[in-house]
């Protein structure tokens, strides 16, 4: 004799799993929305983190170039000076 699924249940063993309800959807859906929202605010978060980094990279460039086209013009002078003198 086969046992039938309220038998084959022992004493003790978990009650099967209900089904899902509209409620339960809702708030998985809700919190799925919220996990999705805090992962897009931590990528704009990376992104604004890395486009500061870059631009402080690109200010810093931009004054190397600037002191060097300054050394440049220097030595240019320089140059013509000791050509004047000969």
């Amino acid at each position: 004799m086969k046992a039938t699924p309220t038998q084959a249940r022992g004493v003790g063993s978990p009650a099967p799993a209900a089904a899902p309800t509209l409620e339960g959807d809702a708030i998985a859906a809700e919190h799925q929305a919220v996990l999705d929202q805090a992962s897009l605010l931590a990528m704009h978060e990376q992104f604004d983190a890395v486009a500061a980094v870059r631009s402080e990279q690109m200010r810093e460039s931009d004054a190397l170039q600037s002191l060097l086209m300054a050394e440049l013009k220097s030595a240019d002078e320089t140059l013509k000076k000791w050509i004047a003198m000969i």
